[in-house]
């Protein structure tokens, strides 16, 4: 029984408002300093089921993947009959693309509760993530027509929208987004997902609303310092950076403003017999955002290198793939850092019609990572300072890059695939042409884009919108080529 104050309100401890302060840091994306104090509390007390799930959530989101599934196992040993717990450690087993495990783990978490929306949502999206959408969209529906649980309505929607039966989701999401009372963060996640589904049957009008509210409902966020990056990376400081002794042959990193194509280019030479992708990592986000140029010794340079090689062997222990995609886009801002640490890697820059890629990132729901996502003037600000960047970069540091147009890829994509493989070292293979029949697992939002063949409906899809978008066609408007 809890202790209480003399009013009668229950004390609360050191350790729990510890607890609380590193929900909080997570649910920031401040994951080092919620995973420093969990590993401190974890300390205190090594059986603290919400301490190890915590912890574990934080080292996956770090790519920190055994430790990760070591606390999230232990927990389990200690609640053996809970389902949430089941649940995170099967999502964790398909980040690391362990999937007889993650089937074997979520299933059991099915037995467990067999209609629980969470499971149920887990066992999809692991269906989905490795092309089985079929599967994913039949037990989903069961599900659906069992409970119309808002949180299964999201997934559904999307399953429809790709096969293609978007009228059996818009109408139950319409109807549910009615209910006055269920979580905040569902309802926006609903909103994104009936905008997309009434943008692919052409209600433009409501779709954009939909997104217009979602947005609206996400916190302010601070917006990136671009000015701060062109301080430091300037031509004449750059030149103090010492080249390592590394030799980062093996690393293709791909870049670009976020919904430029980043996913498919990755999914396109991975599908090569002797290539792999890892997805996005922050390794080298983590050696570069808070350090000064001056920091960067030979020494640290050598480390920092040897460091990104060591999590690519963890990643992806294969040795038969010689060249493997990092497809993190933010990592445009370290290219001169990569050049410098990895010697020998190759960077693909992904470029796309640029108000295609702002009104896109705007429709997707991205939460603090890319924080000027939630509006389209920032998103267009991002934009322009992002050109900034590369133009730095490609023609003051000197960086080698291969600019890869997302319209040329769909249009002509045996040139541009040849070209991609050419510029990392691989011959061309047909297998990069059928990337979409391609078994490897796909986690970020684009997986049911890259399930199917190319295709040119993303081009100009702007247009559809024009009359909702008038600034940001004034700011990007003459960036576009006729």
């Amino acid at each position: 029984m809890g202790q209480f104050n003399t009013q009668g309100s229950p004390i609360v401890t050191s350790f729990q408002r510890s607890v609380l302060n590193s929900k909080k840091l997570l649910e920031a994306g401040e994951y080092d300093s919620a995973i420093a104090l969990l590993q401190e509390l974890r300390q205190q007390q090594p059986r603290d089921v919400s301490v190890l799930r915590m912890l574990g959530h934080g080292l996956m989101m770090i790519d920190v993947r055994d430790e990760a599934i070591r606390h999230l196992s232990f927990a389990l040993k200690l609640q053996p009959r809970n389902t949430d717990l089941y649940v995170d450690l099967a999502a964790a087993y398909r980040r690391t693309d362990q999937l007889r495990k993650a089937h074997q783990t979520i299933d059991q978490a099915l037995k467990l509760r067999p209609n629980y929306p969470r499971a149920v949502m887990t066992k999809a999206r692991l269906l989905q993530s490795h092309g089985s959408s079929q599967q994913a969209y039949e037990l989903v529906k069961a599900a659906v027509e069992q409970e119309r649980s808002p949180e299964l309505l999201g997934i559904f929607g999307q399953l429809c929208r790709e096969f293609k039966r978007q009228g059996e989701a818009i109408d139950l999401i319409r109807e549910s987004l009615k209910t006055p009372n269920f979580e905040r963060s569902i309802r926006q996640d609903l909103l994104f997902v009936l905008g997309h589904l009434l943008d692919s049957v052409g209600e433009y009008d409501e779709a954009f609303d939909c997104f217009a509210k979602g947005n609206a409902m996400s916190a302010e966020y601070p917006k990136p310092n671009l000015d701060k990056w062109s301080e430091r990376w300037t031509k004449e400081n750059y030149e103090t950076v010492p080249e390592s002794d590394i030799d980062g042959s093996r690393c293709v990193f791909i870049v670009g403003m976020p919904r430029s194509g980043t996913t498919l280019t990755e999914q396109i030479i991975a599908s090569h017999p002797n290539a792999d992708g890892i997805g996005e990592a922050d390794t080298i986000d983590k050696y570069t955002r808070h350090r000064e140029i001056e920091e960067m010794t030979k020494d640290f340079m050598n480390e920092a290198g040897a460091g990104y090689l060591s999590m690519l062997d963890r990643v992806s222990p294969d040795k038969s793939a010689r060249r493997v995609c990092d497809k993190m886009p933010e990592n445009y801002y370290f290219c001169g850092f990569i050049a410098r640490a990895l010697p020998g890697a190759k960077i693909i820059h992904c470029k796309r019609n640029p108000i295609d890629t702002c009104l896109s990132i705007y429709f997707q729901r991205f939460g603090p990572r890319i924080g000027y996502a939630t509006d389209l003037d920032n998103c267009a600000d991002q934009y322009l300072g992002y050109l900034g960047v590369m133009d730095r970069l490609q023609n003051e540091l000197g960086v080698e890059m291969l600019d890869a147009q997302y319209e040329q890829t769909t249009s002509d994509p045996e040139n541009s695939i040849r070209r991609m493989l050419d510029h990392v070292g691989l011959r061309f293979d047909e297998a990069c042409m059928n990337f979409h029949k391609s078994k490897k697992s796909v986690h970020t939002a684009s997986v049911s884009q890259i399930r199917q063949p190319l295709y040119t409906s993303s081009s100009q899809r702007w247009k559809h919108y024009e009359k909702h978008i008038g600034p940001l066609v004034e700011k990007l408007g003459h960036l576009i080529e006729d």
